[in-house]
């Protein structure tokens, strides 16, 4: 009766690991990756134009993160492989103490009423049940033939390269926000080597932990953006001297990138507290993390000013074309808001960055050691007038329909043309700002219709292409008053008839959101 207890006893013991160990299978199976199509397909949601530079992102986060999902399956697959090798090992061991105690125990003293326990057939079936579980999740690593254990995918890091206001920032994250994962964006004009005053490289690290709620595991699959990387090249009148905040923290990130462990202390909020004038106070300690960065996507941007000019010159010279003074070249590098574009043999224009190789990278002021553990480089075309008119209204959260709802909260309806959106797109070309000048000039526009309009007794404003044309005071400046169209309530159709004659599809709009009927329109327009 010992024997049968204490065999009880180890089955139990082991029935127990083999239950852990097919829940924990069953809660480590990765989420599944996006396709390339489908991430594209959200980011032509909230960003116009740049297809390629869309695919190559799309492509990249997508090979990412399967890197990454392989990788811990693999892990996981290993642990659960171990598992039931100490499954198998625990069973003989049973077997082992089964055969002692009976060997020991005469079987007349074994009490007949209580059946013996089989404890080495539920340890097969637990077993068994494991195995099956196993097998279906990757049979390949159960054999002895399998020859890509030892495969390890390679990170694949990104390099943008395209001009202020071309959608850099906005592509990485709408690509984290798809993916429901942190993500960090550091300005590098900011970093400098350690010791010195500024910031060092790891705040990038500590600032996408803040951003995953402190939870290293969740940091170590996110996003890091390190905006303005150009900022950090190296000037050729620097040869020779410390660099501390160029190439010396274009060496520190070194590391970071290639992907190591990283130890950081940040100070962690613990504690909220509130005075009797509800001014809120926040207690800190400081805790130390290890993050490994090997499953951190970086992706590294810059406008890189003048690299278009640099590789017209290397393309130039390829084909002995003579080269502009060097006087003229450096008047363009510095004052022109367009990129150059290059005539290939087949009669084709393209724009110049999208030449970019690692040689122009590393003349512009790039260190080689960088540039090798950034092997995807895309770049990002100059926004056209088209492509800035449908920024005004077509992605989601466009900004034609951030004004109508601010207007919509003290009761405007505001209205603007097509011909005044296209207008505007054309001034945010000449400013060269890309799509964060479009703001800025509507907002030169509103500014005196949004001073008017709260509390009025104004229903409906109307912008149309004198509005804007109002806004240019001179062929140098714009001004601060421009001249909109007010309607009261009762003066609806009036709005309707002066946006007809600039705008027919707002115009249908506008008639089927105040119901008025063909007959209505006739006899408005027939007075």
């Amino acid at each position: 009766m010992l024997a049968k207890y204490s065999l009880r006893g180890v089955v139990r013991s082991y029935s127990s690991i083999g239950a852990a160990a097919s829940q924990k299978l069953a809660q480590t199976r990765s989420a599944k990756v996006p396709s390339p199509k489908t991430l594209k397909n959200f980011l032509d949601e909230y960003i116009i134009g740049q297809d390629t530079g869309k695919k190559v992102l799309s492509v990249a986060v997508y090979n990412h993160y399967l890197r990454i999902n392989d990788k811990q399956r693999k892990l996981e697959l290993v642990r659960q492989k171990e598992i039931i090798e100490e499954g198998l090992k625990k069973e003989r061991q049973l077997k082992e103490e089964q055969q002692a105690e009976l060997d020991k125990f005469d079987a007349d003293i074994i009490d007949d009423s209580e059946p013996v326990f089989n404890g080495t057939s539920e340890a097969q079936a637990g077993l068994k049940n494991l195995r099956r579980q196993f097998n279906q999740n990757d049979s390949s690593l159960l054999s002895e033939e399998v020859n890509d254990d030892d495969l390890e995918l390679s990170k694949s890091n990104v390099l943008v390269v395209g001009p202020s206001g071309s959608g850099k920032t906005l592509l990485a994250t709408t690509l984290a926000r798809v993916l429901d994962v942190p993500i960090s964006i550091t300005d590098c004009t900011q970093l400098t080597q350690a010791g010195y005053i500024g910031e060092d490289v790891e705040v990038c690290i500590e600032r996408l932990l803040v951003s995953a709620d402190y939870d290293v595991a969740k940091a170590e699959k996110g996003i890091i953006v390190l905006d303005e990387i150009d900022k950090l090249a190296k000037p050729a009148a620097s040869i020779g001297t410390k660099d501390v905040s160029g190439e010396g923290v274009q060496q520190s990130l070194l590391k970071i990138i290639e992907g190591h462990k990283v130890e950081i202390t940040v100070k962690r909020p613990v504690k909220e507290d509130s005075d009797d004038k509800n001014n809120k106070s926040t207690t800190k300690k400081d805790e130390t993390f290890v993050v490994d960065t090997s499953n951190i996507l970086f992706m590294i941007m810059g406008a890189f000013v003048g690299l278009d000019k640099h590789i017209v010159k290397r393309i130039n010279k390829l084909k002995n074309i003579e080269p502009e003074s060097e006087k003229d070249d450096q008047q363009n590098i510095r004052f022109s808001n367009t990129i150059e574009e290059v005539e290939l043999d087949n009669g084709k224009k393209v724009p110049a960055l999208n030449l970019t190789t690692p040689t122009d990278l590393v003349s512009f002021g790039l260190i080689p050691e960088l540039i090798g553990r950034v092997p995807i480089v895309t770049a990002l075309q100059p926004l056209q007038r088209e492509d800035l008119f449908h920024i005004l209204k077509e992605p989601k959260n466009a900004l034609v329909d951030q004004y109508e709802y601010i207007f919509k909260q003290f009761g405007v309806r505001l209205c603007i043309t097509e011909k005044a959106l296209k207008k505007v797109a054309q001034f945010a070309l000449k400013e060269g700002t890309g799509a964060r000048g479009l703001r800025g000039i509507m907002e030169r526009i509103l500014l005196n219709v949004n001073y008017e309009c709260p509390e009025s007794g104004i229903s409906y404003v109307l912008i149309n292409e004198k509005t804007v044309d109002s806004l240019q005071q001179t062929e140098y400046s714009l001004a601060t008053h421009v001249e909109a169209k007010y309607y009261s309530r009762g003066q609806r159709d009036e709005l309707i008839r002066d946006v007809y004659e600039e705008d027919k599809t707002l115009g249908a709009v506008l008639d089927k959101q105040f119901g008025r009927t063909p007959a209505l329109r006739k006899a408005e327009y027939s007075k």
